[in-house]
């Protein structure tokens, strides 16, 4: 890559969730930024799920979401036009309330910028 240079990428391939919150992509370095674009979330359990994301660390005043999702389904979660932009070395984490069955995976445009 080169300055300037914009990739629309899969962030984070589809990844299971747990209970913990934990830390599911960082920034490459202070030479990029990342605009995440689209987060999808699906529930493959037979119970309702709430998951919880965070930005910039797993602590309670980090989170900027978090919502109930039903058995098997899904939810796309739309950034596009206003995106997450993440810096440094900024991160996304998440997690579910209980159990292992909710997967998620992001997607977005990284763009070299030194």
């Amino acid at each position: 890559m080169a300055i300037g240079d914009r990739i629309p990428t899969e962030l984070l391939a589809p990844t299971v969730l747990s209970s913990t919150a934990t830390s599911l992509f960082s920034n490459a370095s202070t030479n990029y930024r990342t605009q995440l674009t689209g987060i999808w979330v699906y529930n493959n359990g037979s119970s309702q799920r709430t998951v919880t994301l965070y930005k910039n660390g797993t602590a309670s005043s980090n989170i900027f979401s978090s919502f109930a999702l039903d058995a098997n389904s899904g939810v796309l979660i739309d950034l596009a036009g206003k995106a997450l932009v993440f810096t440094g070395t900024q991160q996304i984490a998440a997690k579910q309330d209980t159990g292992t069955d909710v997967n998620i995976s992001a997607y977005g445009i990284v763009e070299q910028i030194a």
